[in-house]
């Protein structure tokens, strides 16, 4: 593929996150997605096989820019204990405006009938307690937590717990915000961690 046509592609699916995570893979239309670049829905399966793969490109440039600014930020803190709570508090849920936690939403949903998107969230899941696991093992090197701290139930348990506040915040069925969530995390997370000064 021309690296003109991968630019295009990305000008594209960045275009689609916002109509993807408001009306949802299944109520927008390509023609919207289209007409907001002027390009008609059938100009757009030049680029994508349809509509679920445009969606999958979508989240995975949501996903590529929260991971270049979480390593963007971690240059600016050499506390281990400073990049785990602003990792936290970046993956915690902030509410019905978050793009990205929309897109997570819809992508959960078609996870339980299609197959690509099981393999897509479970990629990008991945992805992210990788992120987790690399900055308590961070922490770790410096001294700020045992060495024989068990990481992966803490990373599995912290991830878990962030997806059902997610549904809680961003659904809105039990009124929570992004504060009452960090709240709940810290009160489940922080005796698992017992940290220390390096």
């Amino acid at each position: 593929m021309s690296t003109k046509r991968q630019g295009k592609k990305a000008e594209i699916a960045r275009a689609a996150i916002r109509p993807l995570s408001v009306q949802g893979v299944h109520n927008v239309r390509l023609s919207d997605i289209g007409a907001s670049l002027g390009m008609t829905g059938a100009h757009l399966l030049y680029y994508f096989e349809s509509k679920n793969d445009l969606f999958t490109a979508s989240m995975r440039i949501v996903e590529q820019d929260l991971r270049t600014r979480i390593y963007a930020a971690f240059e600016t803190m050499e506390s281990g204990r400073e990049r785990w709570e602003w990792l936290l508090d970046t993956g915690a849920p902030t509410g019905l405006d978050d793009s990205g936690l929309l897109l997570w939403l819809g992508a959960w949903n078609e996870a339980v009938h299609s197959e690509d998107f099981h393999k897509l969230i479970t990629e990008l899941e991945s992805d992210w307690q990788g992120l987790l696991r690399e900055t308590l093992r961070y922490a770790i090197g410096r001294g700020e937590l045992p060495a024989d701290l068990d990481v992966d139930p803490i990373v599995e348990g912290v991830s878990a717990l962030l997806d059902g506040l997610t549904i809680r915040v961003v659904i809105g069925y039990r009124p929570l915000d992004h504060d009452a969530a960090m709240a709940i995390v810290r009160r489940f997370v922080d005796p698992q961690l017992p940290w220390r000064n390096a």
